[in-house]
């Protein structure tokens, strides 16, 4: 007991003659690390939700259940595939490294689905899957959509 209290005199002598500007400083880099955390999440929570709510509503009737499918899914997702891009290239900001390539992965392929099917001009080139040609197309669109999705689950928990 003894021993405590001579810690803590000389724990108190020491703030007494020392210079508390830097303890000030400290304090001030913490709650301003806090803020800049809390608008962070904010603008990730924003970007997510900007995201699945674009997803969901450019698509809907596609996913997740198929129940008005287009005759012509060419004109009818022309329209929607920039709002969706831009939903894409907001929330890509706030994925994490690890995981960066695996989305663009995600966006590629589902990219080429739409190109595969008269959604984007031919003009633009890149690699198709001859898989995907032979699966059924709402199929594939559903496993493609449900990929990109998958991404913003990791932020709702």
């Amino acid at each position: 007991m003894e021993n405590t209290i001579g810690v803590i005199d000389q724990i108190n002598m020491y703030f007494k003659e020392a210079v508390l500007w830097p303890f000030a400083l400290l304090g001030a880099i913490i709650v301003f690390a806090i803020a800049v955390e809390i608008i962070n999440r904010r603008r990730r929570a924003d970007a997510v939700d900007y995201y699945d709510a674009t997803f969901r509503t450019e698509l809907a009737g596609l996913y997740p259940h198929p129940t008005r499918w287009p005759e012509d899914l060419a004109s009818h997702l022309r329209t929607k595939l920039p709002i969706m891009r831009e939903a894409f290239e907001v929330l890509k900001g706030f994925i994490p490294q690890d995981q960066l390539r695996d989305y663009n992965i995600a966006w590629n392929k589902f990219y080429d689905f739409c190109r595969m099917n008269g959604v984007i001009d031919e003009t633009q080139t890149g690699a198709t899957s001859s898989a995907e040609v032979e699966h059924d197309p709402k199929q594939v669109f559903h496993q493609l959509v449900a990929d990109l999705l998958a991404y913003t689950n990791q932020f709702k928990r």
